[in-house]
């Protein structure tokens, strides 16, 4: 088991990400999680969620599978935690319309909870 608790077994991507079509899961075994900020000014306060998102990618052993979705907007790459699908999204929108993002990905899915890594303000 690596830092944090988090298990690199079981990772995989699909190519329906980039469609925003994900297979089907039982209710409360799949979260969206959002790394929030403005794309291109890494290192920036306002980019900290999509740096923790980035971390989290690294972790999960995804970060090279980030597929481009262009009906949410955003980079997406999915990853299993224990018996759970992470569905991280990195908005390609300047941080003041994420949302938009976030609830067009959200949308595409049965109710997901979601998860922000937000940015300090």
């Amino acid at each position: 088991m690596g830092p944090f608790g988090l298990s690199r077994g079981g990772l995989w991507l699909s190519l329906a990400v980039s469609r925003c079509v994900l297979e089907p899961r039982p209710p409360g075994k799949r979260w969206l999680v959002a790394g929030l900020g403005n794309p291109g000014l890494p290192g920036t306060r306002h980019s900290v969620g999509m740096a923790v998102l980035g971390q989290l990618a690294r972790r999960l052993g995804v970060a090279e599978s980030w597929a481009r979705d262009r009906r949410c907007a955003a980079d997406l790459a999915l990853a299993s935690l224990g018996d759970a699908q992470l569905v991280l999204l990195r908005p390609r929108r300047l941080m003041i319309v994420n949302g938009r993002s976030v609830a067009r990905a959200r949308a595409t899915m049965e109710s997901v909870p979601v998860l922000a890594a937000s940015t300090l303000t």
